[in-house]
């Protein structure tokens, strides 16, 4: 290994293959300090794609196959990267982006734990990733999870998008299997269950930064904006889902809305530590330092929703854990 290959970061990304994923990707590939990368995804072929520009690009890459809807393929996704790192074949992990994020039309969908599907993949795998990766990270390892407008209230994502609806963590994750509701009655409840998950994660997002800086670590979470044309809302009817794709992009001219390829590039530039340098625990919009909402900071609600969260994914951890203690 040349001193090059050691001073290069290690670079893990989840959903590098579609949406501010790609733009994260690209921004990756263009980074002067040519990073290796573990890419994360749940399709083989975007994933084999993903990984051949990145090859090209002349970066070293792997990737890890990862369905988030499916505790049990995280806890794989994992062990493999553990596999790696111990097998010498990457380093510990400089810098982790957990990009990727679902949205549906309604609640009716489940994960394959039973729980609803966009709380699944936007909370509840979260915490799994990020409990997981902390032994996989280098001593002044860096996390970056997704957060959102959306957790501020509809207002903030151009009315598109509903307020949040704070619940207890049980609730928020009960899907409604018998829901078959009109698209407009859709659009508001699967907007509701998209907003709570974000407001969910951008609360658990604190205790997270406060663990993990209890080793060295540090724990950020990155707001990418409205960015438009992304293939987030992809479950809407194929008319909104086009002008979506195709007019939305218009509003990339207003301040707080953005692109995938702009977001990506400042999305990379924190985690690599570009900007806001040794910052833990902060919330950075579209590259500016701002806070996540007060409501967040609520300890009651804090402890109650990563207790849920660690009894929920505890037996996807345990065997970890234990694999970790005999080795």
């Amino acid at each position: 290994m040349t001193v090059s290959d050691i001073t290069r970061p290690t670079v893990l990304l989840t959903g590098p293959t579609s949406g501010i994923g790609v733009g994260m990707l690209r921004a990756l590939l263009r980074h002067p300090s040519r990073p290796h990368l573990l890419l994360l995804a749940r399709n083989a072929t975007a994933l084999d794609a993903a990984l051949e520009q990145a090859r090209i690009a002349g970066l070293t890459a792997h990737g890890v196959r990862v369905d988030l809807a499916d505790l049990a393929s995280v806890q794989r996704a994992l062990a493999e990267g553990r596999a790696l790192i111990d097998a010498g074949v990457i380093a510990p992990i400089d810098a982790a982006l957990l990009n990727a994020g679902t949205q549906f039309m309604s609640r009716a969908k489940r994960g394959e734990q039973g729980h609803e599907r966009t709380f699944t993949v936007n909370v509840i795998a979260q915490h799994l990733l990020v409990t997981g990766l902390e032994p996989l990270l280098a001593p002044r390892g860096h996390v970056v999870v997704m957060g959102s407008s959306t957790h501020r209230g509809k207002k903030q994502s151009f009315n598109l998008i509903p307020d949040p609806q704070w619940q207890a963590p049980a609730e928020l994750a009960t899907a409604d299997p018998h829901e078959a509701p009109t698209e407009a009655a859709g659009r508001e409840r699967g907007g509701i269950a998209y907003a709570s998950s974000k407001l969910a994660l951008v609360t658990a997002a604190h205790v997270w930064a406060e663990r993990l800086a209890a080793t060295g670590r540090r724990l950020n979470t990155y707001d990418p904006g409205l960015t438009v044309g992304t293939g987030l809302v992809r479950d809407m009817s194929a008319f909104r889902y086009w002008v979506w794709k195709n007019i939305m992009p218009i509003m990339a001219l207003h301040p707080k809305a953005t692109t995938s390829r702009i977001t990506g590039r400042h999305a990379v530039a924190l985690a690599l530590g570009d900007t806001h340098i040794g910052v833990n625990d902060g919330y950075v919009e579209i590259g500016k330092l701002t806070q996540a909402e007060q409501v967040t900071f609520d300890a009651e609600r804090q402890r109650g929703l990563v207790r849920w969260l660690d009894e929920v994914t505890g037996p996807f951890t345990a065997i970890d854990k234990t694999a970790r203690a005999s080795s």
